[in-house]
């Protein structure tokens, strides 16, 4: 898990235009099709997974996760959308770029949305790696910015559009705040805001954690609400949180 959340931490503050990431240290993608693979489109109840037929064992895994990440993120997020995602996980680094551009070419997964609709692109090299755990934690972050994309501004602040995805992402897997947050620490000053530079492992943990912060003050419904409440506006006061109250409840969850 702590692979996963090093693919979790990484992103800038334009992938939310996108929908929001994973990503890692840049790898050449070798190419998939070659003669012998041909497109396919697996279909599940909850949507389809197009890939090429060499990819086939990574679409496989990815359509029977499919059903049960959507499902889990519409209990959790509970509000009116499709309930159905289309994901594409393309077979060349140049199919890549072109769907979420060269800026995202290295992330495990991207929610777009272009004329085609939205859709969850998956980098084949990225997500093969993980296990079903981490990938289903991975689906279910950009599903949760699929369901919610038409409720979100573009200027609302990561901390809440990030720490919300986290927090649905790994809602149900058990993990404590410490094994889902190993970097965070109590000395809390002030909400994140450096998703792109050097702090952003942490920026990340700490937009997380303010979630599960809020839930132990909220519940999961408070939490939910919250997030629907503000991010729709178009500025978010920093007041919103109280810091304290965050800076305290860490210091008795972790220590």
């Amino acid at each position: 898990m702590k692979h996963l959340r090093t693919l979790l931490a990484v992103t800038v503050a334009m992938t939310f235009l996108l929908g929001v990431s994973v990503a890692l240290r840049p790898v050449e993608l070798q190419p998939a099709a070659t003669p012998h693979c041909n497109e396919m489109v697996l279909t599940a109840a909850s949507g389809t997974v197009s890939s090429s037929s060499c990819d086939g064992a990574l679409a496989s895994r990815v359509s029977g996760l499919l059903d049960s990440s959507v499902r889990e993120v519409a209990d959790v997020v509970d509000i009116s959308w499709v309930r159905r995602v289309d994901v594409v996980v393309p077979a060349s680094e140049t199919e890549l770029v072109s769907l979420v551009g060269p800026a995202f070419a290295d992330m495990a997964g991207v929610a777009i949305r272009d004329g085609s609709g939205q859709r969850v692109v998956i980098n084949r090299v990225r997500a093969s790696a993980l296990s079903d755990v981490e990938l289903s934690v991975l689906l279910r972050h950009e599903i949760t910015h699929v369901a919610t994309r038409d409720l979100t501004s573009d200027s609302a602040p990561l901390w809440l559009v990030e720490g919300f995805a986290d927090w649905v992402a790994f809602h149900g897997t058990g993990l404590s705040l410490r094994q889902a947050a190993p970097l965070l620490r109590s000395d809390v000053s002030a909400l994140p805001v450096d998703f792109g530079g050097s702090g952003r492992d942490l920026a990340y943990q700490q937009a997380y954690s303010i979630m599960v912060y809020l839930e132990s003050r909220l519940g999961e419904r408070g939490v939910v609400d919250f997030f629907l409440r503000y991010a729709s506006s178009s500025a978010v006061d920093a007041r919103v949180v109280d810091v304290a109250g965050w800076r305290e409840f860490l210091r008795t969850t972790i220590g």
